[in-house]
């Protein structure tokens, strides 16, 4: 694309997107003394969706962290709600395992938090950085590589004049990030394909209330329609997740609230005394996604730009964050961010985790929807083997924590 652009900018690097990856990341490099243009194509305050909507997410323990090293944790953590025990079983067969913080050694297994309230956290924070420049709504419509840069051409939607030049920004920078989620722009322009495995089937979403507390339990249970789990929130609220055949969707959806929660007890089984209140229902097709590749010459993708997992194991933020996370460790010795061997080495080093979290959430599914009984039988000794093995458990909380490097 060759265009005049009436606006120049200099950076070292330009993120696009500003949802939780990209607002983390571009704390993370202010941080480091990085400069950083950050455009989002969603204005904060508008009714457009967005990353922050109503939806709960699951923040592992290693990526509270993360959240503590990077300055941003202090900031968050009134906004949530500590999971303290975990407890997995499946519908109609034996077998169970709990996991427990205290068991690892940690305040916490994980942590609740509504995607509205970690997004109003993160702005705050990225627009208090000197560092970071915010631009939105603003787009990346095209960029050229360089030898010793990249320059960006950023579209200013919030211009109003006829021209189309008049609304375009020119940055020239060393690195141009994509952490604009699955349906990216910087990966199109990238020239790369995105493959994409679908489940056939949707998560549906709702807070729902019990008539106990639920002391920091968070409950997952699957059965051979899909999995079904609840995650603690403040007071006697919990995110429900019920995943369904996408045959079946439309009719779950049109339940009314009693119905839907009887539906939903059947599934998970009776939890803390019942379920007595239920919001509107969100429902979103489940799909894996990846790249071949993260990085293309100046360019690098990160979070759902590069990877989408199925929800099971509540991953895919968790995974973005400790991309972020390795991305910030490498730089601290790297003077040029796009340069092809940092960033080839970066990809390196983070395919294995993506392999090692796309394969077992893959696993799960396979396994725990199976109809046979006799795999059914199977998946029950094995809840049953590693509640009683105290240090194959442990490992399993680690993972589950995001955290193996932690113990």
């Amino acid at each position: 694309m060759s265009v005049m652009t009436k606006i120049s900018r200099n950076c070292e690097v330009v993120i696009s997107g500003g949802g939780p990856v990209g607002l983390i990341l571009a704390i993370g490099l202010a941080r480091q003394g990085r400069s950083v243009l950050l455009a989002e194509p969603v204005a904060q305050q508008s009714n457009q969706p967005n990353s922050f909507d109503g939806r709960v997410l699951a923040l592992t323990y290693g990526s509270q962290q993360v959240l503590q090293a990077l300055g941003i944790w202090d900031a968050l953590v009134d906004y949530c709600t500590p999971i303290l025990h975990v407890h997995v079983s499946q519908k109609g067969y034996m077998g169970l395992t709990t996991l427990h913080a205290e068991e690892t050694g940690v305040p916490a297994l994980g942590y609740s938090v509504q995607a509205s309230d970690l997004g109003n956290v993160l702005w705050r924070q990225a627009q208090q950085e000197p560092l970071i420049e915010i631009l939105s709504p603003a787009k990346v419509i095209d960029f050229t590589d360089a030898q010793d840069g990249v320059q960006v051409i950023i579209e200013d939607l919030s211009v109003s004049d006829d021209s189309v030049e008049a609304s375009l920004i020119k940055c020239t920078a060393q690195l141009l990030i994509g952490a604009d989620g699955t349906h990216s722009k910087v990966r199109q322009l990238m020239g790369l394909p995105l493959h994409e495995k679908s489940y056939h089937a949707y998560g549906i979403l709702a807070k729902i209330e019990t008539e106990a507390h639920p002391e920091g339990w968070s409950f997952e249970r699957f059965t051979e329609e899909g999995p079904v789990a609840l995650l603690p929130m403040d007071g006697h609220f919990h995110k429900a997740v019920l995943v369904c055949p996408e045959e079946q969707k439309d009719a779950i959806m049109a339940l009314n609230d009693e119905a839907y929660m009887a539906l939903f007890a059947d599934k998970m089984g009776e939890r803390l005394g019942g379920f007595t209140t239920i919001s509107e229902r969100v429902a979103y097709p489940l799909k894996e996604t990846y790249v071949d590749t993260m990085t293309q010459g100046r360019e690098l993708l990160m979070g759902n730009a590069s990877h989408t997992q199925h929800p099971v194991a509540a991953q895919g933020l968790n995974l973005g964050i400790r991309d972020i996370e390795d991305f910030l460790r490498l730089a601290e010795q790297q003077n040029d961010l796009g340069n092809t061997e940092f960033l080839q080495g970066y990809a390196g080093k983070r395919e294995p985790d993506h392999r090692k979290v796309m394969g077992m959430t893959d696993g799960l599914i396979q396994i725990f929807q199976h109809g046979s009984p006799l795999v059914g039988h199977l998946r029950g000794i094995g809840l049953m083997a590693l509640q009683r093995m105290p240090k194959l458990k442990q490992r399993f909380s680690r993972f589950a924590m995001g955290n193996q490097r932690h113990g």
